[in-house]
């Protein structure tokens, strides 16, 4: 998905107030805040979910630790394989975060 493509689906989907345009880790759903993160990369997929700009910051991040070069269109198949495994474990481990710490409230309000 080029970046006008993108920007217009973006666009779209917050003049229909679109409900499902919430961060699918922490629920924020400003859509001032919301971002369209490609889930394996700009490069490799259009695969796409929506993320607050701070869970989307920390993916990102994570993804970026890897090189430039494993990250692109061009990687080797083993190289795309393991960007994808960083990538979804990267969006799990802040879901799992978020889901260990809703838990703990949940026990102390009981």
């Amino acid at each position: 998905m080029d970046k006008e493509t993108y920007q217009k689906t973006l666009n779209k989907q917050k003049r229909k107030g679109n409900s499902s345009l919430c961060c699918v880790i922490c629920g924020e759903d400003d859509p001032d805040l919301i971002e369209m993160h490609h889930i394996s990369g700009r490069n490799n997929s259009d695969q796409v979910q929506p993320l607050c700009k701070n869970c989307h910051f920390k993916v990102t991040k994570e993804q970026n630790k890897l090189s430039p070069k494993a990250r692109s269109g061009n990687a080797s198949t083993e190289q795309k394989r393991a960007f994808q495994l960083v990538s979804i474990g990267a969006l799990l481990k802040e879901l799992g975060t978020q889901l260990i710490d809703l838990g703990n409230e949940m026990v102390q309000n009981v």
